[in-house]
């Protein structure tokens, strides 16, 4: 009994932070825009049960955690437990097979199901990296299977750690976001070269982007400018925002913008075979923000302008896309000569 009481002790430590939120904000659990996002529009059966579909995958296949998944599972098929003397030396371990105390092997299971069931039914972006409290229990467990099954363990590790070393550099032929590998380094490569060209061309300029970008352009100790720029945001590069900013930009009543900076705002190597059903579109769409960039040859046709800069790394892509209409003369008139007083 003690020890079921001292469980409780983590929810009087969270029931504590709700009250001192509560009083130093007037909510709860975060503002009605948070609350709606990550708790109200997720509570949907059929989202659960999408949402719980790709946690699974994230936890037993993503970047390549598939090969070690795969690898366990043939292990349990093909090769009965080793027997080994020295395994019994750790009370956790079970004497006759060496493998994890079952004890142990159900508070694993434990966590690894209530976290991953808690990360399907709420927060709006189904991120993998929100998995990651979870997945090295999933590691854990794998490796000792592989440990007490198999005589050749140690080879099979290994090649799972080269899979896993691998998939930092190679791109996998699935939508990721490109910070969960080294597909960021290009990510941000690009953006510095984009926005340097940008502050350099057009120091005065309104720049039509999107998240994250518009926070590189206007807080400099991001580290991307070397002085705030003026922005125009956007949400993303979909079909239906940049039609959105080309009316934006045509009514002389609001203030417009002088170039437009665009981007992949995540990686996508084309249409999967399952995009092709229109249903799974639109539960993407609906309940995960799914959208498709427009690409630049494109966004600059729809806008009203030409491209001026333009980068590509391994499957994203950013432009920098002058208008046409000329705004950029009145832009530019307004840039203060060199020895102008």
């Amino acid at each position: 009994m003690p020890r079921i009481a001292s469980l409780m002790v983590p929810a009087l430590s969270l029931a504590l932070w709700y009250l001192y939120h509560y009083t130093r904000t007037g909510y709860v659990f975060g503002n009605p825009e948070f609350f709606r996002y990550n708790v109200a529009a997720t509570l949907s059966p059929t989202r659960f049960l999408l949402a719980l579909a790709m946690r699974l995958w994230q936890i037993t296949g993503y970047l390549h955690l598939w090969i070690l998944t795969v690898a366990m599972l043939l292990a349990i098929w093909l090769f009965p437990p080793q027997r080994d003397s020295d395994m019994g030396a750790d009370r956790d371990i079970d004497k006759a097979g060496g493998r994890i105390g079952l004890p142990v092997q159900m508070i694993f299971y434990a966590v690894i199901v209530a976290y991953v069931v808690a990360m399907a039914l709420i927060g709006g972006a189904v991120l993998a990296r929100y998995m990651l409290p979870a997945v090295p229990l999933v590691i854990i467990l794998s490796v000792s299977t592989l440990w007490r099954r198999l005589p050749f363990w140690r080879a099979v590790i290994a090649f799972v750690v080269l899979a896993f070393v691998a998939a930092w550099f190679w791109n996998p032929p699935y939508g990721f976001s490109p910070e969960d590998n080294l597909a960021y380094r290009d990510y941000i490569v690009m953006h510095e070269d984009a926005e340097r060209f940008l502050e350099a061309r057009y120091p005065m300029a309104h720049v039509l982007t999107a998240w994250p970008a518009s926070d590189e352009l206007s807080r400099p100790w991001l580290g991307y400018t070397t002085r705030p720029m003026s922005v125009v945001r956007i949400e993303d590069f979909s079909l239906d925002e940049v039609f959105s900013a080309a009316d934006f930009h045509s009514d002389s009543s609001r203030p417009s913008f002088e170039v437009a900076l665009v981007f992949s705002t995540k990686y996508e190597p084309g249409p999967a075979r399952w995009d092709r059903w229109r249903t799974w579109t639109e539960w993407k769409t609906r309940f995960f923000g799914f959208h498709r960039d427009v690409p630049p040859a494109a966004a600059a046709q729809i806008l009203g302008g030409h491209i001026v800069f333009s980068e590509r790394r391994k499957g994203q892509w950013i432009a920098v896309i002058e208008m046409d209409r000329g705004e950029m003369q009145n832009a530019e008139s307004r840039i203060p000569k060199r020895g102008a007083k």
